[in-house]
This record gives structure tokens, sequence and C-alpha cells, in this order.
């Protein structure tokens, strides 16, 4: 049954929210425990999804939080009966590193509100999250070796995941096309002879950069229109060719896009290269932990699984 397939269930009865989904040993899960990470994935699904799709949607997470669900009591308990303990020195330190995560005071007093907790529950909470890391630090992560021949044979074996692809840097200056232009798919006059006085501007001997900051309307306007590193095919292939073709420190003509009208100029470029192992293995050796790690829990959380009572209702 889906409790959660329509909005005006959350002003259901109590006893119904409150009944028990599943035991984990001598623990139960209730329904108000797996609303409460439930109910946010509904609001996000239902602005995207309706009908049918929704349903099916909220009860594909409904069993994957579920079964998560299940999965953190039975890690729980095993810390607990193998007597891993948090000393209230370093529960301390997580609190702290926690408050500094959030911020400003009043930002971890809204989100106790909002999480309906206290900072009693909030400790608790930490409290137990240090033991579970310490029990996957002691029956997983310990037990996880990674062989430098191993590092290198997945080097070797894969080595189209070590080339990198050539790449440009720009500074870029945009003027967007109305709403109507951008919808339709049509020009936008008015943009384009804007952008064609900036340009002549430019050309004049303006700053490009200070032009940027004065009259792009893109996002990055402020920090004078530099972005990220941009690979050969990551835009669309109008703009990819004449990014490419343009020599560093070259200014483009005006380019349209489906967004507006732009005119980049090259900052940087690097060509294509494969990436070495002495570049690559610090990675390999934290994808391949990771891989490993991953395994061994899931193999681990069966073990623990088998000799557990855990009954869904």
């Amino acid at each position: 049954m889906m409790l959660l397939c329509l909005p005006a269930v959350y002003g259901a009865q109590e006893e119904l929210l409150d009944r028990v989904v599943a035991v984990v040993n001598d623990e139960v899960i209730t329904q108000a425990e797996l609303d409460s990470f439930l109910r946010p994935l509904y609001d996000e699904y239902s602005q995207q999804y309706s009908g049918e799709e929704l349903v099916k949607m909220v009860q594909d997470a409904r069993q994957k939080l579920l079964n998560q669900l299940i999965e953190d009591k039975i890690v729980y308990q095993e810390a607990v009966k193998q007597e891993i303990v948090v000393t209230d020195e370093d529960l301390e330190k997580e609190v702290q590193k926690f408050k500094q995560q959030m911020g400003k005071p009043e930002e971890l007093e809204l989100m106790l509100e909002k999480e309906g907790m206290t900072m009693k529950d909030l400790r608790e909470k930490l409290r137990k999250q240090s033991m579970v890391r310490q029990l996957h630090d002691r029956e997983i992560r310990s037990k996880v070796v990674v062989s430098p021949l191993e590092v290198e044979n997945f080097y070797k074996e894969n080595p189209d995941k070590f080339v990198v692809k050539e790449r440009v840097k720009v500074r870029s200056l945009t003027i967007k096309k109305s709403d109507e232009a951008r919808t339709k798919g049509i020009p936008d006059e008015k943009a384009k002879k804007k952008i064609a006085e900036l340009q002549q501007k430019i050309s004049e001997g303006q700053d490009f950069e200070r032009m940027v900051q004065g009259s792009s309307e893109d996002g990055r306007s402020k920090q004078g229109g530099l972005g990220e590193w941009i690979d050969r095919g990551g835009m669309i292939e109008s703009v990819d060719e004449v990014l490419f073709k343009t020599p560093v420190g070259q200014l483009t003509g005006i380019v349209e896009t489906p967004i507006g009208y732009h005119i980049f100029r090259i900052e940087d470029k690097e060509p294509a290269k494969t990436r070495t192992l002495d570049e690559t293995k610090d990675q390999i050796m934290g994808y391949l932990f990771q891989q490993k790690t991953n395994a061994r829990f899931r193999e681990w959380m069966q073990e623990l699984k088998r000799t557990a009572y855990i009954s869904i209702r």
C-alpha cells in the first residue's frame, strides 16, 4: 500500500501514519519514520510526474528507502552488539564539526526546527553515525586492500579512461534573446543590434573584460565572463567549431545560440593527451578501493541479514 500517492494523505489519521511497516530484530520502522524521508522525494517527483507514472516513481522510492532504513537498523544494532563506544570528547568534536558545516547559528536552528529535532536529538544522531563509521572501518575498510599491480593492470586495461580531450578556456560576453525569441527559436533583432554595438566599441579599443562586467547578461559577468575549461564536443557544434579554431588571445565574431548572441575571447587551450600512470595512480587507487569497499559491504550486509529477523508489513 502506498500512503504517499496523494498530498491529502499527509493529513491522515495519526494511527495510520504511525503503523509499523517493518520489524528488524527487536526494533520497528514506522510509516511516519519512512514518510519523513519519502515526503521530500514526493514533493520533487510531483513537479515532474503525474498519474500512474508518479505513483510508480514514489513506490520505487519507497521500496529503496525502506530497504535502506532496514540496513541502517541492522548496522547500528551490530555496532551496539560489538560494544562500539563514542566518547564524550569525540562526540563533541562531531557536534562542532557539524555546526561549522551549517555556518551561522541561525541556520542550525532553522534546520533543527524543520526536522523537528532538538540539540539532544542531533547529538544522539551524530553519536550513532560515529558508531556506524567505526564499525565500517573495522568490518569493511580495514579488510580492503588494493595492490600496486591492480592499479597498473587497471591502467593498462582501460586506456580510454585516461584520454583527456582537447579543451579551451574562454571569456564570454552574452546578450540574451527575448523570451519570445527563445521560445519560438527565432532571431532577436534588438539583441543582435546591441551586441553589434558592443563589438564595435571593442574593435575601437575598449577593454573586453570591463565591457563584459558592464554589459554581459550571463551568470559569469561579475567574474569578467571567465568560464571553466570546455572539452572538445562539450558545446553545440556551431560554437564548438568557432572556439577551437580561434587562436589564444583572439576574439571570435558574434556567435548565435538558442540562448542569445555571444562574443568569446580565447584565454587558453590545451591539446588532447593521455594521462600517465603516475598522474592517475591515486585516482585509480581510490576508484578500486571504493569498488572493493562496496562489494565488501554487500557481502557483509548479506551476512548480517541472514542472521537477522526482518519482517516487512
